[in-house]
């Protein structure tokens, strides 16, 4: 890029039309202009084009765009534009420092306060969050759109009592803004009243609010009632309403019993995104067992070459990391996680056990690693799985000679091989499972049938499979591991 020249009246002129392109969303118009720009090498090219590569959401362009912005000139509304930059493409902690440092530039810069907040928000740090968006909101007590973000930043961080007052005010005071009465009712379910976020989803559809949020969460709230019926109509409008919305979507096909192969990463990094915070809560008030249930096969199966530590393993979906907990102290090599769900990643960085984490589809992951695994383990991730043949022939090719593989299913209802259910998980029968396995290459040394956690009054019936890379000379595997 050429060294940015003295402003002209050329450029200037060219500048002024390409900011109002950029103003009206034509980014694509703009482009032409940014072209000449950048080769006369005036100041605003980079700003500008930064803009135009955000609304296209070329981001990784645009991130470098405001790079070379930010060394001609740093000020307030550059760290603010590669804030937004970073925030769309998940670099949430450098959105952050860049909020920051805007907010020390521009102390009165009241869009820098919001976007810190919004940048806090998306790093968990919720209470510093809550402080900078409703300093925000008193400023302009009237602007509902901050006062939504104020209530959704209290959502996250589970203070859903106020959240419920935020929304309540907005929804009285500017009923059709957009998005709060899905809010307003998502506060309810998420407080645990589903009879109370059912009852104001269809208020709010009564009212003729056509919002496939408000029909998403009505039907996650039937779903918590087990009135799986009702919710199928609401998860199929509330696809119709946002089609580009591949959580929606498999929740919606879920319900309709349509089959696919696989839940979409999409609806699994939203699922587990918003999960995150409450992961662990959740699953231990429900008597979650798997992690448990790994540690005693290990100890179980593990073969003599790991008698005196495990290393190197490998855990898929490892999600907040509880089963690298439970295995943590029998650990004598590098444990590596891989999840979808950033979010996740972050929670199971702050355990101090991994060795690596990354954010990756497991079928894209393991395809490059190097090496071989002495074990990886799978809880409940091939769950989001219906042919298993691809997961279980990468694991195959991943694990070490006399490896062993450890992962959790939900269990199918007799007469089944695997079926979609309805909460979004598929669900498999002992015998297909060792049959795909087989298939793969694998042998299996256990299928066994155990409950992986409370479901309602009942259990929720599962299996907990381990499996290895036979060794071609070990004739009995049993033998072999021990």
């Amino acid at each position: 890029m050429p060294a940015a020249a003295p402003a002209t009246p050329v450029t200037d002129r060219l500048a002024e039309q390409a900011r109002l392109l950029l103003r009206d969303g034509r980014a694509e118009e703009a482009l032409p202009m940014l072209d000449r720009l950048r080769h006369l090498g005036a100041p605003a090219a980079a700003a500008l084009r930064a803009e135009a590569m955000l609304q296209l959401h070329r981001l990784e362009e645009a991130e470098a765009a405001a790079d070379a912005a930010l060394l001609e000139a740093e000020d307030a509304s550059l760290l603010r534009l590669r804030a937004r930059i970073r925030l769309a493409r998940g670099r949430h902690a450098g959105a952050v420092d860049d909020a920051a440092a805007a907010v020390m530039a521009a102390p009165e810069d009241r869009p820098a306060r919001l976007l810190l907040g919004s940048a806090l928000l998306e790093t968990g740090r919720h209470d510093e969050a809550i402080w900078f968006l409703g300093e925000a909101w008193r400023a302009e007590p009237g602007n509902h759109a901050l006062q939504l973000r104020l209530g959704q930043a209290f959502l996250r961080a589970g203070r859903y009592e106020a959240a419920s007052e935020l929304f309540l005010h907005c929804e009285t005071a500017a009923p059709w803004t957009a998005g709060v009465s899905a809010l307003r009712a998502q506060a309810a379910l998420l407080a645990g009243d589903a009879e109370a976020a059912a009852g104001l989803a269809r208020a709010a559809l009564a009212r003729g609010v056509v919002d496939g949020a408000v029909h998403s969460v009505l039907a996650h709230a039937l779903v918590s009632l087990g009135r799986l019926e009702e919710a199928g109509p609401h998860f199929a409008a509330a696809a119709r309403l946002a089609p580009d919305n591949p959580y929606i979507a498999h929740l919606a096909a879920a319900a309709a019993g349509t089959a696919t192969d696989r839940a979409p990463a999409g609806y699994v990094i939203t699922l587990f995104d918003g999960y995150a915070a409450h992961f662990e809560q959740s699953l231990l008030g429900l008597g979650y067992r798997v992690p448990g249930l790994i540690r005693r096969a290990v100890e179980r199966l593990r073969p003599r070459s790991m008698q005196e530590g495990l290393g190197p393993v490998l855990d898929l979906g490892c999600g907040t990391g509880l089963v690298g907990a439970a295995l943590s102290d029998l650990l004598r090599g590098p444990l590596v996680g891989i999840d979808l769900s950033r979010r996740m990643l972050e929670q199971a960085a702050t355990k101090g056990i991994y060795t690596e984490l990354r954010q990756a589809d497991l079928t894209e992951a393991l395809p490059a690693e190097e090496g071989g695994y002495a074990l990886i383990t799978a809880a409940d991730v091939f769950c989001y799985f219906g042919l298993l043949q691809e997961p279980l022939t990468l694991c195959r090719q991943r694990l070490a000679p006399g490896g062993l593989l450890l992962f959790s299913l939900e269990q199918a209802a007799p007469g089944e091989t695997w079926r979609l259910g309805p909460e979004g998980r598929y669900r498999h029968a002992a015998g297909h499972v060792t049959a795909c396995a087989a298939a793969c290459g694998l042998e299996v040394l256990e299928c066994r049938p155990e409950a992986l956690r409370r479901n309602g009054e009942s259990s929720a019936p599962g299996l907990l499979v381990a499996a290895w890379a036979a060794k071609p000379q070990a004739a009995n595997p049993r033998a072999a591991r021990h």
